[in-house]
């Protein structure tokens, strides 16, 4: 029997990747801003349980470069061990490369490509990481793409990053300033002053 997780998590999630804008990419690569110079800003909540238990709540970041969603989520499939060593989580994190991979079929992507796959360790936290190359099927603009994938508090918590190409040249510690900012704050809410939910 074929499970339909990576299908729901497809349609739930993906919604997340869209892109606002319509600019072709440019040729030239932006001056790079530092790391602690971008400013995110909490967008919305999304609450995806009352209509797929088990896919949890996601927050949208966004910045002058690109956006951060943020999920947390169990797949009610129970506790989750803390990291990256529980038995269930290699099958979840090529789930989540999937996931991308069926947009292409789907028509919200024209392509993707999928870069090494790498385990980091970000504030003490284990994550599976992967680049990803994007490009919009309708304004064929290009993304760079990560997701960090980790167990904590029991539950899955992915950060899936898109940034408008060209990216700035210290994307990658400017992701990760991100995620250590939002582990020390706590990932669950988001620190804004009226957290909208859509349902």
């Amino acid at each position: 029997m074929t499970k339909p997780w990576p299908a729901l998590l497809a349609a739930a999630l993906l919604s997340g990747c869209a892109a606002p804008g319509t600019t072709p990419p440019a040729a030239a690569v932006a001056a790079a801003p530092a790391a602690g110079v971008v400013t995110w800003q909490y967008v919305r909540s999304t609450w995806h349980e009352a209509r797929l238990p088990g896919l949890g709540v996601s927050h949208r970041y966004e910045s002058s470069i690109g956006w951060v969603d943020v999920y947390l989520y169990d797949l009610k499939q129970g506790y989750w061990q803390a990291g990256i060593d529980d038995p269930r989580f290699a099958a979840q994190f090529e789930s989540s490369v999937n996931e991308v991979r069926l947009a292409v079929a789907r028509g919200l992507y024209a392509e993707v490509e999928v870069g090494p796959i790498t385990d980091v360790r970000i504030e003490g936290q284990d994550f599976r990481r992967v680049s990803l190359r994007i490009v919009h099927a309708v304004t064929r603009k290009a993304y760079e793409s990560f997701t960090f994938l980790t167990a904590r508090n029991g539950r899955l918590l992915k950060y899936r990053m898109s940034f408008d190409t060209p990216a700035p040249a210290n994307v990658d510690a400017i992701a990760r300033e991100f995620i250590e900012r939002n582990l020390r704050s706590g990932p669950d809410m988001p620190r804004a002053a009226r957290p909208l939910f859509d349902t």
